[in-house]
């Protein structure tokens, strides 16, 4: 383990991966064995993160407002969590972890005492991400979750050489092999029920080809279809990211000028351009019980 305090680093004889302390979000992600990188490098002229932690919001809330219990608040897309710096609780060899509490700016926009807890593992080829979320009020905490990992494509290649590849490991392995069903966001980033459809696969698999992302600007795949997803270069995998339980799966690139896919498991989904409720009523949104804590991770597996 490496560190200049804002920076960690993590190696073992296959993979050699940097974590910031800043959004505490994986930020490199190279291959020693293939000697290329696999995680998207962040470049600010095209998409300045690299994976980011989304809580305690996913995607948009409707004008970027939400209620709760009738006091109206203002949230911005994906939540604050990947703007915010971390504290380092432990970092070895092999992982690291680290912390994100509540602050006075933090309870103007959401009404919470909270405890988020981020670890990234190494071992072997595969990074194990954890989130480990404690409610510290006396009442129900309501929250959503999720991971945005962007994988850039390998060199000399562009996004149409990648196919995915669905439901090859976990619960699901062998099942939706025909077809997913999926809901899309409009224009404006809500989620519109005429969009949602269904994405044809054979054998579990679809190529990306060109317009795939102009069918849905994000495909989100609901009611936890999802245990295993992948990207394949040439017909040969090349990552997986693997998410047992998963009630919503996102992917999505902005197809002409993002040289990556982001495979995203989510807790959690964007607002319905139609939703006027409360906070408690979104869809997806988690609930957890006064003084408990909920843990969760998915793991990405390179190839």
């Amino acid at each position: 383990m490496k560190s200049d305090g804002s920076i960690f680093t993590l190696e073992n004889e296959e993979l050699l991966i940097t974590v910031e302390r800043h959004g505490a979000q994986l930020s490199r992600i190279y291959d020693k064995k293939a000697d290329r990188e696999i995680l998207w490098s962040a470049d600010p002229a095209v998409w300045n993160r690299h994976s980011p932690i989304l809580f305690p919001f996913i995607g948009k809330s409707v004008d970027g407002k939400y209620r709760y219990e009738g006091k109206e608040y203002n949230i911005s897309s994906h939540g604050f969590a990947r703007d915010m710096d971390f504290e380092p609780v432990l970092c070895d060899m092999d992982e690291c972890t680290y912390v994100l509490k509540d602050t006075p700016e933090t309870m103007e926009k959401y009404p919470f005492h909270f405890e988020l807890e981020i670890t990234h593992r190494l071992k072997g080829r595969t990074i194990e991400t954890s989130w480990k979320v404690t409610n510290l009020n006396g009442k129900e905490m309501l929250f959503m979750i999720g991971g945005h990992p962007a994988f850039q494509v390998p060199e000399g290649k562009n996004i149409y050489d990648y196919t995915l590849v669905f439901n090859k490991e976990g619960v699901n392995a062998g099942q939706y092999q025909d077809s997913l069903h999926y809901q899309a966001p409009d224009a404006e980033g809500y989620e519109d029920n005429a969009l949602q459809g269904d994405l044809k696969l054979t054998e579990g698999k679809v190529p990306v080809t060109p317009g795939f992302f102009d069918t849905a600007l994000t495909y989100m795949f609901d009611n936890k279809q999802i245990s295993s997803i992948g990207l394949l270069t040439d017909g040969k995998p090349y990552v997986t990211v693997l998410c047992d339980g998963f009630p919503f799966v996102g992917v999505w690139t902005m197809e002409k000028t993002h040289p990556f896919v982001c495979l995203e498991p989510w807790y959690g989904v964007c607002d319905s351009k139609d939703f006027n409720g409360e906070l408690k009523d979104r869809q997806g949104i988690q609930k957890l019980k006064a003084w408990e804590s909920w843990e969760k991770g998915y793991r990405i597996r390179i190839e």
